[in-house]
């Protein structure tokens, strides 16, 4: 047992479990990965520069009302003379820190819960499995609609909700995974040479559920911002505050549609479409290099 262990300390040492070089090279050569990766930078630079960028700040109502694009407007302009453009370059930024918040606490909390849950087991295991389930059979989108509308419309409450509704299923899934890796033989060896259950946790096990915590945030942060957008065009959440949600709501509310003004629907409606398509292909390609670097051991 001890020399199975060593063995795979040797692989580790050339690249372990994740990737025999480096995870992030490994995941750039797969064209899925790299495809996905390539949006969410994209995103994320909009995100960061944007307000920067915006010809004009959010609160700016000179334009006229519905006008289509033109070299002013290059997105047109909405039902009161904001700038399309300018609005949806500051709400990108807003858009993609709800969601990444959401997704770090939820993946945070779910990960502590499954590991320790998965490795401990017994009364740890069944106690905190029984909040997971008592959790999970709540209608999620329902109680989400609920709390959104008794609490205070800030996105700081959004961002608890989504993030306390999320973490179960991280949880399960995790768990799952810790149950294989601790019958596994080098875990054995490190628990027969005299390792803590926490140092074996988060230097052992840990390392090996990387890959299904980062596919599992990157979903879970373009669930979070559909959910919010879905939260805005009930007219719940902050209505104040300016992204994609609160854009695809007032267009709805002030007739969009009818007044055919496709380019202030567009551009957040396909911004989501297409973060859903990137976390779909980096989550495929993930699994595809994982796979890959599993079946080197």
């Amino acid at each position: 047992m001890i020399g199975n262990y060593q063995n795979e300390t040797e692989i580790k040492k050339k690249g372990g479990l994740v990737g025999s070089e480096n995870l992030l090279v490994s995941l750039f050569r797969n064209k899925k990965s790299r495809a996905g990766l390539i949006v969410f930078v994209i995103f994320a630079f909009i995100g960061i520069v944007g307000p920067f960028l915006a010809p004009y700040s959010a609160s700016y109502t000179g334009g006229a009302n519905f006008q289509p694009p033109t070299n002013a407007h290059l997105l047109g302009t909405d039902y009161i003379g904001h700038d399309v453009l300018s609005w949806f370059l500051v709400g990108t930024g807003v858009s993609l820190y709800v969601g990444l918040t959401v997704a770090l606490i939820s993946v945070a909390i779910g990960s502590i819960v499954g590991l320790a849950s998965g490795y401990y087991g017994g009364i740890v295991d069944s106690a905190l499995m029984r909040v997971v389930d008592i959790l999970l059979i709540l209608p999620g989108f329902p109680l989400l609609v609920i709390l959104s509308a008794y609490l205070p419309p800030t996105n700081t409450t959004t961002i608890l909700i989504l993030a306390i509704l999320s973490w179960p299923f991280m949880s399960r899934v995790i768990r799952s995974q810790v149950l294989t890796l601790k019958e596994r033989p080098f875990i054995k060896a490190a628990v027969l040479s005299g390792m803590s259950g926490s140092k074996i946790i988060f230097k052992e096990i840990f390392k090996h559920v990387m890959p299904l915590i980062a596919i599992n945030t990157v979903y879970l942060m373009v669930a979070a911002i559909v959910a919010q957008a879905g939260l805005a065009f009930f007219g719940l959440g902050d209505l104040n505050s300016v992204n994609w949600g609160t854009s695809l709501y007032w267009a709805q509310t002030e007739d969009a549609v009818i007044y055919n003004a496709w380019w202030w629907i567009v551009p957040p409606g396909i911004s989501i479409a297409v973060l859903g398509i990137a976390a779909n292909l980096f989550g495929s390609g993930l699994t595809e290099v994982s796979g890959e670097k599993a079946g080197e051991i």
